[in-house]
């Protein structure tokens, strides 16, 4: 079978032109075939030694799907799209939120010199030369390990173009309530918008309840709907009826996830997160 797209990729490719971005691709042309290494190739396309799949991580989710992806020039530049390098490779030096999951970048950071840098030395590993061919003076290749594959790729992506982008682990929520709304009832972002309004399905009656400020509450909701990946995960929304009820164990919208993302754009000014008053839309946590 021909490698495939996978739809985690898919919606990275799509927020990366968002961004103002190109995406010169995944899935890997005839060159990368005649080789049969790349992570740019699903399983049948590989070489029986290739290095993307000797990990148990990569041994674990092989499938057909590839594993990488090809940026170019970010808002028309290549030094734009060296600058991201240069502060993604920090980001994944400091293993920060959504990298664990990478496996290596090779980049150039000045259009004279590329390097790599491989998870596998270390997430703090300095990136090295000598590594990768000079086609990476003009793109960015960034892989992930292959049991990654239907987890969120934007993660790492987002903090860079969104700024303060926050990560809470669902078990710092605390929640002790469940808000029972109206089926129907619309749940707002936090920029006002109405995100969706809960269906007729019985199960989303109740939505976990992460704080509650007057008649605005501040509540988790496991929903794809947000998501170009169309995941499930915990959102952040805004609900501005219910009732409250108490909970005996923290709500499954808590549970699912080890963490997820919290991104807040102009705020009303009485909405607080945990307590915490959301100021010029960012919130700090715990």
């Amino acid at each position: 079978m021909a490698t495939i797209n996978p739809p985690t990729l898919q919606a990275l490719g799509a927020y990366w032109t968002a961004q103002g971005g190109v995406n010169l691709g995944v899935v890997g042309d005839t060159a990368h075939i005649g080789k049969g290494v790349s992570y740019h190739l699903g399983q049948d396309q590989l070489s029986p030694d290739a290095y993307s799949i000797k990990t148990a991580r990569d041994k674990a989710g092989l499938s057909d799907a590839a594993s990488a992806i090809d940026l170019g020039k970010l808002d028309g530049s290549l030094a734009n799209l060296q600058a991201f390098s240069r502060d993604f490779v920090e980001r994944a030096r400091a293993d920060g939120p959504g990298f664990s999951d990478i496996r290596e970048i090779i980049y150039s950071p000045d259009g004279k010199t590329v390097l790599r840098w491989d998870r596998e030395r270390g997430a703090a590993s300095e990136p090295r030369p000598g590594e990768a061919d000079d086609s990476h003076l003009t793109h960015t290749h960034i892989s992930w390990y292959r049991d990654a594959e239907k987890r969120d790729h934007t993660i790492a992506f987002r903090p860079y173009f969104e700024g303060d982008v926050k990560f809470i682990q669902a078990s710092d929520l605390g929640q002790t309530k469940l808000l029972r709304l109206p089926l129907g009832t619309p749940l707002y972002g936090f920029d006002g918008s109405v995100v969706l309004k809960t269906p007729t399905a019985r199960d989303w009656d109740y939505v976990g309840l992460v704080d509650a400020k007057g008649a605005e509450k501040v509540v988790a909701v496991n929903t794809g709907k947000v998501y170009p990946d169309a995941i499930p995960r915990p959102t952040l929304l805004v609900a501005k009826t219910g009732t409250l009820v108490d909970a005996p164990a923290p709500p499954t919208t808590a549970a699912v996830p080890q963490e997820y993302t919290v991104t807040v754009t102009d705020p009303p000014p009485t909405v607080e997160i945990g307590g915490k008053p959301v100021v010029n839309g960012k919130v700090t946590l715990p």
